[in-house]
Order: structure tokens, then sequence, then C-alpha cells
């Protein structure tokens, strides 16, 4: 058996406030009729664990947050989740340790390292994550298959109607018959298989066009692909010398292209120079010719006018004042030498601009020599350019586009040989992809064979239980087996031929003691089994056709009743019996030690009337 699985109390928070619904001791009906929601109550009990196949109810959405207060093995445990988030986070508490952090998980996640809620509950209760394929055996796993019946699949589907192959899975790991080693050994065979079989697949097909014509022959495509190769080599010999002949070519080009920027620097900088020049012999020819105009008026100075009344002053005998007449002592040297003065700076710059001609000779000259230099090396520049780089060019380009022609060519060659080589090669491959396949298959069935005697002889003492469990709710049964394939049941009533799950009455109340009776019988094998993992927790939601019934149906329902009561009594390993709940629409027939009963009504429901939490 499994660690034990105790429900303490079930609490929800709505408008700020706890309420809290208890569930003390091990036996628990909610009693009511129908669509007074005891559905509703079953499918939120376990919600707060992080399931994903739990139907969230509108009355579940309307809380804030949704709690649970459960044991495993003894330990007190809390776990909080939103209600009306369903992919929020789960809060997980250890109530017994104060020192303990509480455990945020998430609901669902991409990432194979990162823990679920799930994961962590299932961990709890010491339940293998089982994977095979693309089936695995999760909590939400485990809970539809071996720890909850629902309303709608109880008396209509097997074990509530999942998937086989999640379904089988899921008792495995709680049989104990899950072989990690024997499930890679498994998935190794079949991966194996699947490459012999690709490989056969591949040589059949190669062999048909073998057959067509459509491969060459592989002499006549090896003689052609060698051939090939040579003139590849000397196309790459060519190519080469002519790259490396451009190589050349390009740098002698740079070599003029240096020529050139050097000669036109040189151009710029004695056209600066005769610039330089040509504007000082502007300036000082300038100044020049201000000097001799005002030499020329000192020589012949021109008529004055009186500055009294402006008339035209006569003229005066050399000395005289030309407004008075009279001499003036020093006059006459002054204006000598205004004169001389003029005269002297005339000259000099006279001089100066003959300097400056001379220069501007000799800078003009050099702008022109520079000129000419810079235009012949332009010239040289783009004479090799033309006569040299460019052929060069073109002659590495036709020789790498052979080369790259000859290439594909040759590789084109090797694919036709490796094709027309395949049929020998795959031959060989199939050879050993069929021997690795009969050394995975002769692995696996050495486990495989070990492994179904102990599966034998589990389901035959769950049939055994399951027999004895279905005699206890109908006893017109005479025999009940379990299939320790896929663990489907057969049953046979006295005077009637033995029926699988699906041969059985529609939706009636054989399909229902079907699914109660295996698994109570599962739980009665985990008592006795060491490496059964069964958790002793079983919901069931009106597992009964109606206890206020007369004749066969009520008497199936009080044995019924009584089966799942007896269950509760017997004790797991840890010393916590199974505990049972359970939803009914009439009341029990009679009062029971340890049993409770929650009714609910339209004036009394699960969630509405639910006592506030005093925490």
């Amino acid at each position: 058996m499994g660690p034990s699985l105790v429900i303490e109390r079930f609490e929800f928070q709505r408008g700020g406030v706890w309420y809290a619904r208890y569930f003390k001791g091990l036996v628990t009906f909610l009693v009511g009729h129908s669509k007074a929601g005891k559905s509703t109550a079953v499918e939120a009990l376990l919600y707060p664990l992080g399931l994903t196949t739990a139907t969230v109810m509108p009355e579940v959405r309307s809380c804030q947050y949704l709690r649970l207060v459960f044991r495993v093995a003894g330990v007190r445990w809390q776990a909080t989740r939103s209600g009306s988030d369903p992919r929020a986070r789960v809060s997980l508490k250890n109530l017994d340790d104060p020192r303990a952090i509480e455990h945020s998980l998430a609901v669902t996640s991409s990432k194979t390292t990162e823990m679920t809620a799930g994961a962590f509950v299932q961990d709890l209760l010491g339940l293998s994550a089982a994977v095979r394929g693309t089936s695995r055996a999760g909590l939400d796993e485990f809970y539809t298959t071996v720890m909850a019946l629902r309303q709608n699949t109880i008396a209509s589907e097997f074990l509530g109607g999942g998937k086989d192959a999640s379904r089988v899975l899921a008792l495995e790991v709680v049989l104990g018959l899950w072989n990690e080693e024997l499930a890679g050994l498994e998935k190794n065979a079949s991966e194996t298989e699947s490459r012999f079989r690709a490989a056969q697949s591949a040589l059949r097909q190669f062999k048909k066009l073998r057959d067509t014509g459509a491969l060459a022959d592989p002499d006549s495509v090896r003689a052609e692909c060698e051939q090939k190769q040579h003139e590849h080599q000397a196309a790459a010999g060519r190519w080469q010398k002519a790259a490396g002949a451009l190589t050349a070519a390009v740098g002698e080009h740079g070599r003029l292209v240096a020529l050139h920027k050097a000669a036109d620097q040189q151009r710029r900088k004695a056209a600066r120079q005769a610039e330089v020049v040509q504007g000082k012999l502007s300036r000082v020819m300038a100044d020049q010719a201000r000097t001799e105009g005002e030499l020329a008026a000192l020589l012949n100075p021109a008529a004055q006018d009186c500055s009294h009344c402006g008339q035209v002053l006569p003229e005066r005998a050399p000395g005289l004042c030309p407004q008075c007449g009279l001499v003036h002592p020093g006059g006459q040297d002054r204006r000598e030498r205004q004169i001389a003065t003029a005269r002297a700076r005339s000259e000099r710059l006279a001089r100066k601009v003959k300097a400056l001609q001379g220069d501007m000779t000799t800078v003009a000259q050099a702008a022109q020599e520079a000129e000419t230099a810079a235009a012949d090396a332009l010239a040289a520049r783009d004479d090799y350019d033309r006569d040299h780089v460019a052929s060069a060019r073109t002659l590495a380009q036709s020789a790498e586009k052979e080369a790259h022609g000859l290439s594909r060519d040759v590789a084109q060659l090797k694919r036709r040989l490796q094709d027309a080589d395949y049929i020998s090669a795959q031959e060989t491959a199939v050879a050993a992809a069929k021997e690795a396949m009969e050394q995975a298959q002769a692995a696996r069935d050495a486990v495989k064979s070990a492994q179904e005697v102990r599966r034998k002889e589990v389901t035959g003492r769950w049939s055994q239980f399951f027999l004895e469990r279905l005699r206890q709710i109908n006893p017109a049964v005479e025999a009940a087996s379990i299939d320790p394939l896929d663990f489907t049941t057969r049953v046979k009533e006295h005077g009637d031929v033995d029926k699988t799950f699906a041969d059985s009455s529609v939706g009636g109340s054989p399909r229902a003691a079907t699914n109660v009776a295996l698994l109570l019988a599962l739980r009665d094998l985990g008592r006795v089994d060491p490496l059964a993992r069964v958790p002793p927790l079983l919901i069931i939601d009106s597992p009964l056709a109606g206890l206020g019934a007369t004749g066969l149906d009520q008497d199936t329902s009080l044995r019924l009743i009584d089966t799942l009561i007896s269950i509760a009594d017997d004790p797991s390993a840890d010393g916590y019996a199974c505990q049972v709940i359970a939803a009914t629409n009439d009341p029990l027939p009679r009062p029971y030690p340890g049993v409770r009963e929650i009714h609910i009504n339209d004036e009394h429901r699960f969630f509405d009337h639910a006592p506030v939490h005093a925490g």
C-alpha cells in the first residue's frame, strides 16, 4: 500500500472570508438530490493539488482561493490554489515543520527540469513519473484511474474512460509493475526495429531503380568521376596562376594609384603657391599704382579753391602760399620731402613688383609641371587598369568559374557513385541494423519474461480480490478475472456468459459495481503486496442506483455501502485506513459507526452555506 492520504478539511475564500468543510472520520457521504452540487464539491476537492483534469465549476471560479489540508503518511500539508485563475501557481506547505519553506509550483510547465504541483504531490505519494511513448502517468492520470470515479463515467466507462495506454501505464505504476529498465529496453527495441525497417525500405527502393536502369553502372561513373577530378585539378591550377597574376597586377595598380595621389597632391600644392604669389603681386602692384599717383600729384599739383569763398585761386610763383600769396618758412622743404618720400616708395615697390613677377614666373612654371605630372600619373594608372588589371581579372574570373563548375561536376558524380554503390553498402547496413534489432529484442525479452511472470501473479491475486468484492456487491457473480496485459475485466454471473466491461448493460449498475469493485480490490491487493503503491484515498461520485428503491436495486445499494465502509476499516502499513468520500442522492438507510453525512440541498449548499473557518 502506498503512504496514507487523509483529507482533513477543504477551505475556500470568498469576499476575503475563509470557509471550510471538515471531513472527520474515514468515511464521508455527501448526500443530496440531483443538481444539488455534490459533483461540484467532489470535483473541487483535490483541485488545489494542481490537477488539470478537474472541472472548474462556476462555484469554484467564484472563490478567490481554494485550500486543502491533508495528511500524507501522518505529515500535515496545506495546498492553496486560485479559484478564478486555473493557471496560477500552487502553494504547498508542510504544516508540521515551521522551518520548512513554502513551495510555489506551476500547474503545468514546458521545462522538463521544473517540478509542477502535481509532480510534487505525486512524489509525496511515492508514485513514479512513468512515460511510455506519448503516454505518461502523472497525478491527473492516477486521479482519473485509481483515486476517483466520476458521476458521468462510473456506470458507463471503464475506470473513468481515459486513454487506454495512459490507464495501463498508471495501473502498472500502482501495481509495482513499472520497470524503468524494461521501458528503456522496449524503447531501444522499438527504435532499432524502426531503423531496420527504414533500411530495408530504402534497399528495396534502390533495387527497383537498379532494375529499371535508373542507376548508372558504378565503373563508368567512377571513370568519369576520375576524369573530372583531373580536369578540376588542372583548372584549379590555372585559377591559382591567374589569381596570382591578378594579385600582382592589382599590386602594381595600387602603386600607380599611390603615385598619382602624390602627384595630385603636389599639383594642388603648386597651384596654391601660385595663387599666393599672384595675390602678393596684385597687392604690391596696386600699392605701386597708388604711390605713383601720389607722386604725380605732388609734382603737378592741381588748381586749388579758396577755403573761404570757394573761388579758384590765382597761380602763384613757386614758394608762395596758394591761399595767401606769402612765403611760409619751411614750406618748400616739406613739399620736397614729400616728393622724395613718394619717389623712394614708388621705386621700392617697383623693385618688389619685379621680384614678385620673377617669383610668379617660377611658381607658374612649377604649377604647370605639377599639373603635367599629375595628368601623366592619372593616365598611367588608367592605362594600366585597362590594359593589365582588367584582363587579369577577366582571366581569373573565367578560371574560377571553370574550376567551380568542375567542382560541382565532381561532387555530382560522387553522389551518383554513392548511389551506384548504395545497394552493396545498404545491404551491409541492413544486416547491421537487423543484428542490432535482434540484440535489442533479446535484451528486452529477457527482462520482459521475468516481468510477465510477476505481472500474471499480481493480476491473478488482484482477480481473486476482485471476485470477492464483486460478490459482496452482487452475490450472483460466479467468476471474475482481470486481463494481465490491459487490465480489462471479464465478469460471469450464474446462468450467463462471461462479459467484458463493454459487454455489460449500458449505463447500469453492473458497470458501476465493476468499477467500484476493481478499485476496492486494488486496495486489498495493496495491503498484501509490498511493491504495490496504491493511494488509499477513494473518491466516488454517485455509486448507488437509488437507496430509496425496493427489491434488487436496494439490496445491491446496501451491499455496496457496506463494502465501501468496510474498506475504511483496514489500516494501511503506516497505520491509517483507506479514506472514502462518496456522493449519494439518498440518505443512508441507517446510522453507521464512524460514518459522517454532509447533507446538501437548496437551503444548505456545499459552497454557499459552509461554516466560516475559525482559523
